[in-house]
């Protein structure tokens, strides 16, 4: 049996990215993990590596799971306007009451 804190979920996704970790074991051991975590800063973690699309798929399934969670709609749309993949459809889209984006190099926008 082991013992798993999700607490620090954020910490260690971090560091395996930082020791070049493959993304495939990255994204099944967030996906395996069952507890809550602060979810921005698991977003902080892997955009100061400049990965943020490795945990997309992660970020999906909390969406489609019916999370309102305003840190999971802030890190979709960053990647949606960091790749310039109809950001304006993701936030006229979206029906969460309100969040804000903000990533380095842009100005921060809030959508109520």
């Amino acid at each position: 049996m082991q013992r798993v804190n999700s607490v620090r979920t954020p910490q260690v996704i971090g560091g395996l990215l930082d020791v070049d970790c493959d993304e495939a074991t990255i994204k099944s051991l967030l996906a395996s993990v069952t507890g809550n975590f602060p979810i921005d800063e698991l977003v902080n973690e892997v955009e100061q590596r400049n990965r943020l699309k490795l945990i997309l798929p992660w970020l999906d399934t909390r969406v489609q799971a019916g999370s309102q969670d305003p840190a999971i709609y802030n890190a979709i749309a960053k990647i949606s306007i960091d790749s310039n993949n109809s950001p304006e459809q993701f936030l006229k889209e979206n029906n969460v009451r309100a969040f804000t984006v903000s990533f380095p190099g842009a100005k921060f926008f809030e959508v109520v």
